[in-house]
């Protein structure tokens, strides 16, 4: 696939799976044993793990969306930054509902083969989430 194509199948599963709850999209764009490396955020070990995370993070923020504000691709990488927005609205990481608004930068670099993704590294400010939880 082309750098283009990955890019392309990057913004599908941020805005077609993620931002429209679409789990099928991960099913589709995803191996079975693809490794999420987390920085600031959890690492997971399969797709079954990382389909969970997403679902447990529509759970707890309403409106929950990856927003692109970059986009870029080299041969199998795509690297992108992206800012996750929503309002707390259940239980998130031990912490009960504040009905707050979040906002966290965040950055990740996907390996893609074959037109699915094999690997990602996901780098995020999950302190800086935290503490807009706690904030008064």
């Amino acid at each position: 696939m082309t750098a283009q194509a990955n890019k392309d199948l990057i913004r599908h599963i941020m805005e077609d799976g993620f931002n429209k709850k679409d789990i099928a999209v991960l099913y589709e764009t995803f191996y079975p044993d693809y490794k999420r490396h987390g920085h600031g955020v959890g690492s997971m070990g399969s797709l079954e793990e990382h389909v969970a995370d997403i679902k447990a993070r529509h759970e707890a923020f309403d409106d929950a969306k990856f927003t692109i504000q970059k986009l870029l691709g080299d041969g199998d990488m795509v690297a992108v930054y992206y800012i996750f927005t929503g309002v707390h609205t259940g239980v998130f990481n031990g912490v009960a509902a504040t009905g707050k608004k979040i906002s966290r930068p965040s950055a990740a670099f996907f390996k893609v083969r074959d037109g699915k993704v094999v690997e990602g590294d996901v780098f995020a400010d999950g302190a800086g989430l935290m503490a807009q939880l706690a904030s008064e």
